[in-house]
């Protein structure tokens, strides 16, 4: 993993300090100091070019903060699982399998009964690059298909989807398979707007049998079993932070 980034005798912006502390990203951070909800040795900071040097104690709402151990996190997610880290309604989760992991956040949803990539992190800023639209981050899906699809749905999904809220889901489709009964595809997207493939399937006539996400981010499970996960690789973050340009 990534060594842990620290305020040193230069310091560091304000915004990168508190993200740093895993409660959100560097755009979040800068409105709680907007906000006049943080301080630095005790004095309230609205400025956001604020440095923070070592030794300086640093509190928002009240409330001491500061930078943790940045942890990220592959699963390879199993079906029938919740992307939460609780649930009141006590149904499995993907919080249950990952004990003793200092908190994290998932990065994107995957639903209950769609399996594969997830990551977590506690680091705010990289966690917001995954996750807007403006960075077009990679996911990439395996889809079977109960039946054969049509030899037009290619085109068809690619044009757009008109989901029924006003939005249109655009997916690459990279290869179709067909097979005595059912169609496997392969599919590429960069929002990944909620339930988007199963509600595109669904509005073409099509029933999903089974939804796997094999990469996100370039980041693919390998032989990673289902509803394992491990800390991601040096390598891998290299990866991850050149795609989100951070």
């Amino acid at each position: 993993m990534q060594k842990m980034e620290k305020p040193h005798s230069k310091g560091i912006r304000l915004n990168r300090y508190i993200s740093l502390c895993g409660i959100g990203s560097r755009r979040r951070c800068e409105q709680f100091i907007l906000d006049g909800r943080v301080t630095v040795d005790q004095s309230t900071v609205t400025e956001l070019f604020t440095v923070v040097k070592k030794g300086d104690e640093v509190r928002l709402d009240g409330e001491i903060i500061n930078p943790k151990k940045p942890v990220y996190i592959l699963m390879n997610k199993p079906a029938g699982t919740l992307t939460t880290l609780h649930d009141p309604r006590g149904r499995k989760h993907v919080g249950q399998l990952l004990k003793r992991v200092p908190f994290v956040k998932p990065i994107g949803r995957l639903d209950m009964n769609t399996t594969g990539v997830l990551l977590f992190t506690n680091d705010g800023e990289l966690l917001y690059r995954l996750t807007h639209p403006k960075y077009q981050i990679v996911r990439t899906y395996v889809v079977t298909i109960e039946e054969k699809v049509s030899f037009n749905v290619r085109g068809i999904i690619e044009k757009g989807v008109e989901l029924g809220d006003g939005k249109i889901a655009h997916i690459k489709v990279l290869k179709i398979l067909h097979r005595k009964t059912q169609s496997i595809l392969l599919l590429e997207l960069t929002e990944g707007m909620y339930r988007e493939i199963r509600r595109v399937f669904k509005i073409l006539g099509y029933k999903v049998k089974v939804l796997d996400r094999i990469s996100y981010a370039g980041i693919s499970y390998g032989v990673l079993e289902r509803g394992k996960w491990r800390y991601l690789s040096s390598s891998e973050m290299i990866k991850l932070k050149e795609i989100c340009n951070f």
